[in-house]
């Protein structure tokens, strides 16, 4: 039997090939190292599994080598591939939200020749499936599309640079918003509830989340001319109410030629997207389509 397993800040998620799910609550440990890595070897060895897909966010070598998870610290450095070493089991690693983007091509879209995912919660990131195959780039780090600029001296980003997409567009860049726009310190969940109760301040910083969006968007679409962008992550999912025009407002920012050939959808994976795509993953590499 395979399993996915996705590595978040708050929870290990896992699904399994038969469909069975689990969740894993890390956020009290998250700051241990040795703890949470304790943990991450019990949840993928748990059950005895032929292969593990393991999703990991951030900055990660095609070798499993997290060098750098700015939204999860104590990944910093960790090489999946002797965490494993001698364990029996087949282990594929790679960064999040390429893997989730893979998920969605193998599950729902095959008929794509270039899908884009972008998936927004804590953080923002990107994964691209070209002929079907997850596109890593040379060293894996490919598509960390939250971390490209779209405000030059803007927000500060967890990256440590300014102005990055992802810095107004996730959990922590709504926050921040809201505040900038006079609103108490809450949390991304609180916000997005007020919107839905019409509160002035938290639609006007909805709007401006949606804007940002909007914009990366259409980076992505003159860069890489997909055919589809997939929508995901849990701050997608929760804002779904406010983004029912978001293919128009993309179409009608990007140029004619490559805004024909879009389409954009939202995924239905919710909140185990990182782990179906891992799970999609370790079936390709065990070649088990």
């Amino acid at each position: 039997m395979l399993k996915g397993v996705d590595i978040g800040g708050t929870f290990i998620k896992v699904l399994w090939e038969d469909g069975r799910t689990e969740k894993h609550l890390i956020k009290d440990i998250k700051k241990d190292r040795d703890a949470f890595l304790k943990k991450v070897r019990e949840v993928v060895l748990s059950g005895e599994p032929e292969g593990v897909g393991i999703a990991v966010a951030g900055f990660t070598s095609r070798e499993g080598k997290v060098f750098k998870s700015p939204n999860i610290p104590s990944l910093d450095g960790v090489d999946f591939g002797e965490l494993f070493k001698g364990k029996g089991v087949e282990i594929a690693v790679g960064n999040d939200v390429t893997l989730a983007a893979f998920g969605e091509w193998f599950f729902d879209y095959r008929e794509s020749e270039v899908l884009l995912l972008i998936a927004v919660g804590t953080g923002l990131g990107g994964g691209l499936v070209l002929g079907g195959e997850p596109f890593f780039g040379v060293c894996g780090s490919a598509l960390e599309a939250g971390h490209h600029i779209v405000l030059k001296g803007g927000f500060p980003c967890n990256c440590g640079r300014l102005g990055c997409w992802e810095a107004y567009c996730s959990s922590y860049g709504l926050q921040r918003t809201y505040r900038e726009l006079g609103g108490e310190d809450l949390s991304d969940h609180e916000i997005v509830r007020r919107a839905k109760g019409g509160e002035r301040t938290a639609l006007r910083a909805v709007d401006s989340f949606k804007e940002f969006l909007s914009l990366g968007l259409m980076n992505m679409v003159h860069i890489f001319n997909p055919d589809t962008i997939v929508l995901g992550g849990g701050l997608i999912d929760s804002m779904l109410f406010a983004l029912g025009d978001l293919e128009d407002k993309v179409r009608k920012l990007s140029e004619a030629l490559p805004a024909s050939c879009l389409r954009l959808r939202f995924s239905k994976a919710g909140e185990f997207l990182g782990a179906r795509g891992a799970l999609a993953y370790i079936r390709r590499v065990m070649n088990r389509y």
